[in-house]
């Protein structure tokens, strides 16, 4: 339906920071694919705005490493390797571990309150088919985890890598049972944080982002887009 179109006129007074929010949104949920040509023109009439927000937003894309310059004038939403997957999860893997060891000593009982809650709708969600309710419940439980790190750089890295491994987020889901195996990894952090063990923690944290890798890649692979 149109009306569902992440692209659509735009009213704000930040306009550029929106316009740049509206187009990363659109490569990442699939409205904008790997491989379309993104003018400015074009953008900037569906979104109701001049060229120049569009042109400092496509250009924060790029340096985002989520669009690429592929001639002087064409710039295209950029299309992830497996080679690419693989780096971006090996330096997750590691930090996630880190986080989730160091959250260990800050959790206090109103966050287990309300990871347990995540938890109870990320299962809603995987009852339902709910595969955007399902990302958004995901990320809220690893935002919750860096920002009880205690660690605002690590933080702030973290929240940048998940901005760039939402682009594909939805070709894991594809991988059969990865979305319950995924709870269940979730499910294992949040015991171990019950447990205040955070050996257990970051173990399980760097075992998801692996697994994480591994469905991603193989999809990728079966794709005859790679």
């Amino acid at each position: 339906m149109e009306n569902s179109s992440v692209i659509r006129p735009l009213v704000d007074v930040n306009i550029s920071d929106k316009v740049f929010d509206v187009l990363k949104k659109a490569i990442q949920c699939g409205e904008l694919k790997p491989g379309d040509v993104l003018i400015e023109r074009d953008l900037a009439e569906k979104l109701g705005v001049s060229r120049t927000p569009v042109r400092e937003a496509i250009q924060r894309l790029k340096s985002m490493g989520l669009a690429v310059q592929i001639s002087k004038k064409a710039v295209i939403v950029a299309r992830p390797t497996p080679k690419e997957v693989i780096d971006t999860y090996d330096v997750r893997e590691v930090l996630e571990g880190l986080a989730a060891g160091k959250a260990v000593d800050n959790v206090t009982a109103e966050d287990i309150s309300y990871l347990k809650k995540l938890m109870d709708d990320m299962h809603r969600c995987i009852e339902t088919n709910d595969d955007e309710g399902l990302e958004r419940i995901h990320m809220l439980f690893h935002e919750r985890l860096y920002s009880l790190s205690g660690n605002k750089k690590l933080h702030q890295i973290l929240m940048d890598l998940r901005e760039c491994i939402k682009a594909y987020t939805h070709v894991g889901y594809s991988f059969p049972g990865r979305k319950l195996e995924a709870a269940k990894e979730h499910a294992e952090i949040l015991e171990a944080l019950i447990s205040r063990n955070p050996k257990k923690a970051e173990d399980w944290a760097r075992k998801h982002i692996e697994r994480s890798k591994e469905a991603y890649i193989k999809e990728l692979q079966k794709s005859k887009e790679y």
